[in-house]
């Protein structure tokens, strides 16, 4: 029997793992958290409330997210909110039509010119200053990277941040899709074992853990870059993949999580001029008595002091949304991908491919390596559940070509 090992029982390695173990390859799964998920991590806040540590909103296109909830027999529930449309403070007076109009004039010039400024497009193409800070500040979130840095591949599909279809989460919190397909391959996954190396000799791969060496005909590699790159790869990997690593940006963010004295109607409120926004949602246990807030982007991050602590962050929130009714004596749930320490950063930002391609070579298989992650997602699903998913399946497909060329 074939076998593979997979590294990171994160939601795109455990849909890699799940699907070549149906297939009838012997999997195992190596990851070095106490929990399986990777950055789908449900969790609980003071007073019983549900919040998302991690991927949070299954938006308009999850074609592969629902039919993996449909399997694994998962209820997807509304959010009572459209994300990513929300109210802003203050309130300019927008016109949503003027500006989706706006929106789809900024694609049209970014496909033309995907390597110009963003900020020089926007710049261009939208004369109404409110609209064209509107997008900067919804393009600077999205991607959790300045805006100044942006360029029009990173914008090409800026519109569907004007969308106004209801958000959904998996009842009982997004990573039920992780634990579900880990209670599948059951004892193949195994916890608390971080990967050091990986070798590859005789058409064979040694994967060197802190528990010993596992050896397998092929590996799945599906962890964050960062975490990649604390892996020592034995022969090292090909230069085009050390290139495409390098040449992805990555972004900085942080979620703040806030109990409620009372339940709250569902909402998302922004401020677009301190690019950060917040939200409640009524589908946890205590119905609505949750806020949750977001702020990506290095700017933000520091005016919000969020490496100091929650403090001025929630001081920021009060301001922005003060008929809240926090809770003064409940503690704050702060989720950071800041620094190398954590993550190395939040999410890639990929943006326009090389050579017309719709994903980063990064996810391309090489000697008995193939490569799962939201990173190696289609461009349109970087950063997102619905990547992560259809990573895994598509690197199960690189996996499976692999052990049938070994």
């Amino acid at each position: 029997m074939a076998r593979c090992i997979v590294i990171g029982a994160g939601l795109a390695g455990l849909v890699a793992a799940d699907a070549l173990a149906r297939d009838g390859v012997d999997v195992e799964v190596l990851e070095a958290r106490d929990r399986v998920g990777g950055r789908v991590w449900s969790a609980t806040i003071d007073g019983g409330g549900l919040v998302e540590r991690g991927g949070e909103f299954i938006t308009a296109g999850y074609a592969a997210t629902e039919a993996l909830a449909a399997r694994l027999g998962l209820a997807l529930d509304g959010m009572g909110i459209r994300y990513p449309d929300r109210a802003l403070r203050p309130d300019p007076g927008i016109d949503r039509a003027a500006a989706l109009a706006a929106a789809q004039r900024v694609e049209a010039a970014a496909a033309a010119e995907p390597s110009a400024p963003a900020l020089e497009l926007l710049a261009r193409e939208v004369p109404d200053p409110d609209i064209r800070e509107l997008l900067a500040s919804r393009a600077q979130s999205s991607a959790s990277h300045p805006v100044e840095d942006l360029t029009g591949g990173h914008i090409g599909d800026i519109s569907h941040l004007l969308d106004d279809v209801e958000t959904r989460r998996v009842r009982g919190g997004n990573q039920g899709l992780a634990e579900g397909l880990a209670a599948r391959l059951g004892d193949a996954v195994r916890l608390a074992t971080p990967v050091r190396g990986v070798r590859r000799a005789q058409g064979r791969v040694e994967v060197a853990a802190d528990d010993g060496t596992h050896v397998a005909d092929a590996c799945v590699v599906a962890v964050p870059l960062p975490i990649m790159a604390r892996i020592a790869f034995d022969p090292d990997l090909p230069a085009a993949h050390r290139a495409a690593i390098a040449a992805i940006p990555f972004g900085r963010a942080a979620k703040l999580a806030l109990p409620l004295t009372a339940a709250v109607a569902p909402a998302a409120v922004m401020s677009v001029p301190e690019r950060f926004w917040a939200y409640v949602t009524p589908c946890d246990e205590v119905g609505g008595r949750v806020i949750g807030s977001w702020a990506a982007a290095e700017p933000v991050l520091a005016r919000l002091a969020v490496r100091e602590g929650p403090e001025r962050w929630i001081a920021a929130v009060r301001e922005l949304w003060p008929e809240l009714p926090l809770d003064p004596d409940a503690r704050p749930r702060l989720t950071r991908w800041i620094d190398a320490e954590w993550t190395g950063g939040s999410y890639s930002v990929i943006g326009a491919m090389p050579d017309g391609r719709d994903r980063h070579p990064v996810g391309d298989a090489t000697d008995g390596i193939a490569f799962a992650g939201e990173h190696t997602a289609p461009a349109a699903w970087t950063a997102t559940i619905e990547g992560a998913i259809l990573s895994g399946e598509r690197a199960a497909a690189d996996a499976r070509a692999l052990l049938g060329a070994g």
